[in-house]
């Protein structure tokens, strides 16, 4: 409660009253709450890397991130296409908090670069620490 500032700010009596007018009240909560908003900010962002995927570590990964420390973010949903060593499709993988769901989009075409590509949507996200992850589970 930031109540008493009223008298240190001598001269803002009319600001406020125009505040009012504009229906902005709470002409003193705007920043905190600016702020905190700033800190908590969804964000995305997508690694793309060319090569294919140890089965193991992708699962062993997945699971990693399933149980995320608080400290390096919250994420919401990953979406990815996967090249799967031994895999002969698309690996498409699609996760939403605590639902998850793979599937296979169709075949490599001959020829065809695997290139593998997760998307990261969440907010907070240690994204050094999760491209780094992405890299490792390549063979």
């Amino acid at each position: 409660g930031h109540d008493g500032g009223h008298d240190v700010h001598g001269g803002h009596g009319d600001g406020h009253a125009e505040d009012k007018k504009r229906g902005r009240g709470h002409g003193h909560d705007i920043p905190d709450a600016k702020k905190s908003r700033h800190d908590t900010r969804v964000n995305s962002f997508a690694v793309v890397r060319e090569g294919e995927i140890s089965p193991q570590r992708l699962s062993a990964w997945m699971q990693q991130i399933g149980q995320l420390p608080p400290d390096k973010g919250t994420i919401f949903r990953i979406k990815a296409i996967m090249a799967v060593k031994g895999h002969p499709f698309k690996h498409v993988f699609h996760a939403v908090m605590d639902a998850s769901d793979e599937d296979d989009a169709g075949p490599w075409a001959p020829g065809e670069k695997k290139i593998s590509k997760i998307v990261f949507i969440g907010k907070g996200m240690d994204e050094a620490f999760l491209r780094a992850g992405f890299d490792a589970i390549f063979e």
